[in-house]
């Protein structure tokens, strides 16, 4: 008897994650990328997540955001190739429109060479070097949305390469403690 109320105790958690996952999942569902291929998706814990809310700059030495949010929950990633023909500055301010139609509030925005450096934004912010691309056509938006579970975070960046493919990448925080 033991055994059995472990394993429905067990399936009770499994089932869930999977709900929370799922619930998570299609709360990030955007129509800008439809027709775009999903690269990469992950989900796990972030006991220590840096949000940037301002532009990189050289600070003491070191290129960073000179303002951060620092914050610990759930983190979701997604990033998307995007079909030809949308410009990063399209997929960002759709994708941007459709956020703030959920009520998320921008904490901070920035397009183009004000960002500061995409290569410090797609290494050292968001650990993906695919996501380097031309300086002038780079977007990013820190936003937070109010739910009934506790605050959302979002990273929405855009960026367009050398080699004219764009890429959309969102990162969404749930279950802060900051």
């Amino acid at each position: 008897m033991a055994i059995f109320s472990r394993l429905t105790g067990n399936a009770k958690v499994l089932i869930c994650c999977l709900c929370v996952s799922l619930s998570a999942q299609a709360e990030v569902t955007l129509t800008v990328t439809e027709n775009s291929r999903l690269i990469e998706q992950t989900q796990l814990s972030a006991p220590y997540y840096i949000l940037p809310t301002s532009a990189m700059r050289k600070v003491n030495g070191v290129i960073g955001a000179e303002y951060n949010s620092y914050l610990s929950g759930q983190l979701m990633t997604y990033t998307w190739e995007m079909i030809p023909g949308v410009s990063a500055k399209m997929a960002h301010d759709k994708a941007l429109e459709e956020l703030l139609t959920l009520d998320a509030k921008v904490i901070y925005q920035c397009h183009g060479r004000p960002c500061g450096s995409s290569n410090q934004w797609a290494n050292q912010v968001f650990h993906q070097s695919r996501l380097y691309g031309l300086d002038s056509e780079q977007s990013y938006a820190a936003l937070k949305q109010d739910t009934t579970n506790g605050p959302n975070y979002y990273a929405l960046y855009s960026t367009e390469r050398g080699n004219r493919k764009v890429y959309l990448h969102l990162e969404m925080i749930q279950g802060m403690d900051n």
